[in-house]
């Protein structure tokens, strides 16, 4: 019921209830180096959304862009069907161990306060960015505060329970940007998307070289750990924590 331009040359990972018979969730997965030799940079979905300078591909690729995710509503409160949607891309890395790069937009709804997603805004520019890599891209419609907020928040938790402090129905930080900044993203901008209710969308990036051993393995398997890392010529990545 939501289909775009893009859907026809992306890989569709689906979580499907067999007892029910009925999809939970999805991932859409599109491996860089196939789409924009094919369709160029205009082949892939982040290009509505940011300005791509000519060296972000060639600094990154091949990746994987990630995006257009989703849980049905009747599922989220359990985090199995995200863990197990993860595990699929973890599964598809494995088996395609060159795509050490992952990256997408990651949405923060409008639902949130316009000072619940300052905060954010600021605390990810400040803690949790790619000041190099951010310079080679750029919002079509830029994120702008009502009013800069500083977030003095330590960490993700922290910020966490600050969001959750402005919001009428104490919400935190949505679950899929955490998720991403466990395994060690980093954000690039930040881009308003018009289209789709004012959703604030996080550029995300994630080199899955510098995620612990012990996410790796959650994610890919043991096997399938061992494979990435042989790849990448690797006995481990960093130190498990």
């Amino acid at each position: 019921m939501d289909f775009d331009a893009f859907d026809m040359h992306y890989v569709h990972l689906l979580l499907w209830n067999q007892e029910k018979s009925e999809v939970v969730g999805a991932y859409r997965l599109a491996p860089t180096d196939t789409v924009t030799a094919r369709y160029g940079v205009e082949g892939l979905y982040t290009s509505t959304l940011f300005h791509f300078k000519r060296e972000f591909l060639a600094r990154i690729e091949p990746a994987l862009e990630l995006g257009r995710s989703f849980v049905r509503p009747e599922y989220q409160k359990s985090f199995l069907p995200l863990l197990l949607l993860w595990k699929g891309i973890g599964h598809y890395v494995a088996q395609h161990p060159w795509y050490r790069i992952l990256f997408g937009p990651v949405s923060i709804s409008n639902a949130y306060t316009s000072a619940s997603r300052a905060l954010m805004v600021s605390f990810l520019r400040a803690q949790c960015s790619d000041p190099a890599l951010a310079q080679c891209v750029r919002p079509k419609t830029k994120f702008k505060a009502g009013s800069p907020e500083t977030c003095l928040a330590r960490d993700i938790e922290e910020l966490s329970e600050a969001v959750a402090d402005l919001e009428p129905d104490n919400k935190g930080v949505p679950v899929l940007l955490r998720q991403y900044l466990n395994v060690g993203g980093q954000i690039l901008d930040f881009n308003v998307d018009g289209d789709f209710s004012d959703v604030l969308d996080a550029l995300i990036v994630v080199d899955l070289l510098k995620t612990s051993e012990r996410l790796l393995e959650r994610y890919l398997g043991k096997e399938g750990a061992s494979t990435f890392r042989k790849f990448h010529r690797l006995e481990r990545t960093a130190p498990a924590a």
